[in-house]
């Protein structure tokens, strides 16, 4: 997917001016984003001669297909995540109508980590991963707060109507679908909270050990918090594998008691369709690597399939 044009040194001062008339824009730099964004980040100069960095996200054509007014939508909900005191970043201006970047855009801080790929302390790791994302759905943000969020029951529908001109990328997706054409939507079994939609170790940033910040909320929704769940569960298993992903949803339940988790396989069934068509053969792993990704999706999708008959354990 083609990414928006870069910001001109013009546009980036002005979104700089217009966030504070006193900063000045030192520079710039690109970063790693999504398919179709583009991320910038900015050096600013504030009085006194302190210095702050900040995020240009420039939302891509997809994005702007599903939610044409992206980059509001992000703005208004990182206000109320960070008013609760979420490792979120802070956001300054979002520019919905590209008025004076080359696009939609929103300008916000630069969390000062990194992310993890090979956890040298997995047991660590999963539990700072459960305890932030049990503390996003903890925040108590009521749907009338978040109007402008889609509920995530509509994904499903959306997909299956979108994803049949999309080829299959993992055997069993088709059993997926047909699972889901069956069965969709759950029942409404938990309270439904703010959804980040894409949870996983590369949307986290660490800092000496600790979990500082969680970022690209460009696919936030709102529902069932099992929604968020299958998504991480997924992606620790393709990660560290099955039993790294059964400890983080035991410590995620723990944290968030009462829980119901009957519902657990439709979700997972929901989170495989959402990965059913990514082309991991782009990604650059190693053909061992790249086997045992796929050799996970095969059995964590068999798992949900089963569960759909059965009780489900967390």
């Amino acid at each position: 997917m083609q990414q928006p044009a870069p910001a001109t040194p013009e546009q980036v001062t002005a979104l700089v001016r217009a966030a504070d008339p006193r900063w000045r824009a030192v520079r710039c730099w690109p970063l790693a984003g999504g398919v179709s964004a583009r991320v910038t980040g900015i050096e600013v100069e504030e009085p006194g001669g302190h210095t702050r960095r900040l995020v240009l996200h420039q939302y891509g054509a997809a994005n702007l297909r599903f939610d044409p007014q992206a980059a509001i939508t992000e703005y208004r909900l990182l206000c109320l995540l960070s008013a609760r005191g979420l490792p979120v970043p802070r956001p300054w201006l979002a520019d919905e109508t590209g008025s004076m970047g080359p696009g939609p855009c929103l300008l916000q801080d630069l969390i000062d980590g990194e992310r993890v790929d090979n956890a040298p302390d997995l047991g660590d790791f999963l539990g700072q991963l459960a305890a932030t994302l049990a503390a996003l759905h903890g925040a108590g943000i009521a749907r009338a707060e978040v109007p402008f969020l889609a509920d995530v029951r509509g994904d499903v529908p959306r997909r299956l109507e979108t994803g049949s001109s999309q080829p299959d990328r993992f055997a069993g997706a088709s059993a997926v679908r047909a699972a889901l054409q069956a069965s969709w939507p759950p029942a409404p079994v938990n309270r439904p909270t703010v959804l980040h939609g894409d949870y996983w170790p590369g949307n986290v940033l660490w800092r000496d050990g600790r979990l500082v910040g969680v970022i690209d909320w460009e696919d936030a929704a709102f529902g069932d918090p099992l929604a968020d769940l299958s998504v991480t569960r997924l992606e620790i298993a393709w990660a560290y594998g099955p039993d790294a992903m059964a400890d983080l949803t035991a410590r995620y339940v723990a944290l968030r008691t009462g829980t119901d988790v009957s519902t657990m396989p439709l979700w997972d069934l929901h989170a495989a369709l959402r990965a059913s068509t990514f082309d991991m053969e782009t990604w650059g792993l190693p053909a061992p690597r790249l086997a045992a990704a796929q050799a996970a999706f095969a059995q964590f999708a068999d798992n949900a399939l089963a569960g759909l008959t059965r009780p489900t354990a967390p």
